[in-house]
């Protein structure tokens, strides 16, 4: 039976424990990706609700809806792999076509709507750091997380890492979370929540689907790495 839950547990918790909640956060504005930190009541104070009700809602949620994969039960390096394998593949298989959508409503519609020239650039400069973030990921961390579970599963030590301890690596990946959440947020609150208007073309409307599909998957892949993969291998390798 899942445990019961209180005011005082951090919202990314809550999260990683049933992705379901997500959906509720984000229909009251509550952010469980990059403050995923904070207490459902800290969250719930920057938006002027009240807690009770929200963890009443979030008990129906967990009664009534489903469809979100229970992360929280499935093995570090099955995550590990959904992680590279859905969210890193879509990024690379896709952040060009997505920029160049981008570019091209901006291009036609920037006159009318001045902020699509700031979106174009957030956008740019955010796919730019991703990539990084990513190769950093895949070349430096992952591997390192992939030695730990194995050495755990065969009983041994762990090889010897060129970081130290994965916590280096991990704080800055953290940061660079925080980063790219800002940036997305940023987008959304410009475009209004990803709305296209009323003399937006159908391509204008398809680039803010895309957008708002982007930053989904953002915050899902955030979420797995902050509140699920990094504290279960920090754990692992402390152990």
């Amino acid at each position: 039976m899942d445990k019961k839950l209180t005011k005082e547990m951090t919202v990314g918790q809550m999260v990683a424990e049933d992705f379901n909640r997500a959906k509720v956060f984000e229909q009251l504005g509550i952010d469980y990706c990059c403050h995923g930190g904070d207490t459902l009541e800290a969250s719930c104070q920057k938006q002027n609700l009240r807690p009770e009700d929200v963890l009443a809602r979030l008990e129906r949620t967990g009664e009534a809806e489903g469809g979100a994969p229970a992360f929280a039960s499935w093995p570090l390096d099955l995550v590990l792999d959904y992680v590279l394998k859905y969210h890193h593949r879509n990024f690379h298989e896709h952040h060009e076509e997505l920029q160049r959508l981008v570019d091209k409503v901006a291009g036609v519609h920037g006159d009318r709507h001045p902020e699509l020239i700031e979106v174009k650039q957030m956008v740019d400069e955010s796919m730019e750091e991703l990539q990084s973030h990513f190769a950093k990921e895949e070349q430096v961390l992952f591997p390192q997380l992939y030695e730990l579970f194995e050495a755990s599963q065969q009983q041994r030590s762990a090889a010897p890492f060129h970081c130290g301890s994965i916590l280096y690596p991990i704080r800055q990946m953290m940061t660079e979370h925080d980063t790219a959440g800002d940036t997305w947020q940023r987008i959304s609150d410009i475009t209004e929540g990803f709305t296209t208007p009323a003399d937006g073309c159908a391509t204008y409307r398809l680039m803010n689907q895309e957008l708002y599909r982007f930053f989904q998957d953002l915050k899902e892949h955030i979420s797995l790495e902050n509140n699920i993969l990094f504290p279960g291998f920090l754990t692992m390798e402390q152990g």
